[in-house]
């Protein structure tokens, strides 16, 4: 028999009053449906893996029991890490790309300091919006330190911001997205060592593109953890991504990780991802670096734009007009760029491109040859 309306109605509502109130805040991540022919909107890697390299693929997941558990462990994908990474194999947590791995330890590191009513997350903004988003959805307080003027870390607010708030975790994406630069070093290490009883998380999701990375800067401080991911060099679609702390709190880290979170497929093609294909990705990176400082150069011939220095695979382009009506009108030609339409102010007259193809990056500026003039 089906139950009246209202019985309905008010089952719903004393459900959703569990919710934690936190999410009240929120809105879901919405992903669009069908993707247009010149994808330039997620900071994907552009190309696909060539025949041999797929060859290579197949002929591992042939052999792979899909009808076990995937390894608990994923030992060969750890092996491979700490050889190609360096550090000790427990030095790693793995998780379905960085989202994961940050929720891991939203979980994980939630107790509040004495005498507050919330853990304190803080970073610097605009940055990478899970770090916000999924800390608040598990009951902490987001604090966000905006940029300088050059999209660096602002010292002076950020250290009064740790001395005022004593967060738990501190991120850093370095270089930044949607910015695309890399944060200056000194100015991390400075507020690394100022702040030792809080964790300080940089993330080098991008670092393959500036050929930078803090790596020896932070096995030299146990409070200081890398986070990467190889979503951005290929292999978005596998979702597999690490954080590297040390092994006194990767140990706490594991008891919050679910047991079979990295499925035998994903660990498999990760670890050829990161020993026999690394060369594939090399070439890959080297040719996406050199068609950003192509792109960038034709986007400044428009006075109406301005790209701003990037370490990423993505540029970050101020637009001199309507930047609704210039996406519009992109898509209209089936070229998809990322808008602003909320967060940092300065944000909403920027637009973000992915570095496509040569021959995307192509129809990107006879597109806006024909728009801009």
């Amino acid at each position: 028999m089906t139950p009246p309306d209202r019985w309905v109605s008010m089952s719903i509502e004393s459900l959703k009053a569990l919710f934690r109130p936190e999410l009240d805040e929120l809105s879901a991540y919405r992903v669009p449906p069908a993707p247009p022919a010149v994808k330039l909107d997620a900071n994907e890697s552009p190309w696909p893996l060539p025949p041999e390299a797929r060859a290579r693929i197949a002929a591992v997941l042939h052999t792979s029991e899909l009808h076990r558990y995937p390894d608990g462990r994923a030992t060969k994908l750890r092996d491979a890490l700490a050889r190609g990474l360096g550090g000790s194999v427990n030095e790693y947590v793995l998780g379905a790309g960085s989202d994961e791995l940050i929720a891991l330890m939203a979980t994980a590191m939630s107790r509040p300091r004495s005498g507050a009513d919330h853990p304190v997350v803080v970073f610097p903004e605009p940055t990478f919006g899970m770090y916000g988003m999924t800390s608040r959805a598990h009951g902490w307080q987001p604090v966000g330190v905006p940029l300088d003027d050059d999209w660096d870390l602002d010292l002076g607010a950020m250290s009064a911001t740790l001395e005022r708030t004593k967060p738990n975790v501190v991120y850093y994406a370095t270089p930044n997205n949607p910015t695309g630069n890399c944060f200056s070093r000194n100015k991390v290490e400075n507020l690394v060592d100022a702040f030792p009883d809080s964790l300080h998380v940089i993330d080098e999701a991008y670092g393959p593109y500036s050929g930078e990375s803090f790596a020896t800067f932070a096995e030299e401080r146990p409070h200081c953890a890398l986070m990467g991911t190889l979503s951005k060099v290929g292999f978005a679609g596998i979702r597999v991504g690490w954080v590297r702390i040390h092994e006194a709190l990767s140990h706490e880290l594991e008891k919050v990780r679910q047991p079979f979170n990295l499925n035998t497929a994903s660990q498999d093609i990760a670890t050829l991802a990161l020993t026999d294909l690394a060369p594939v990705l090399e070439e890959h990176i080297t040719s996406i670096v050199t068609e950003r400082e192509r792109l960038a150069t034709e986007l400044e011939r428009h006075e109406e734009l301005q790209c701003f220095p990037s370490d990423a695979n993505f540029l970050l382009v101020r637009v001199g007009g309507d930047v609704p009506e210039l996406c519009a009108a992109l898509l209209d030609r089936e070229i998809a760029v990322r808008q602003f339409s909320s967060g940092d102010s300065r944000l909403r007259s920027c637009i973000r491109i992915t570095i496509g193809t040569p021959q995307e990056n192509q129809r990107l500026v006879e597109a806006l040859r024909d728009i801009l003039g």
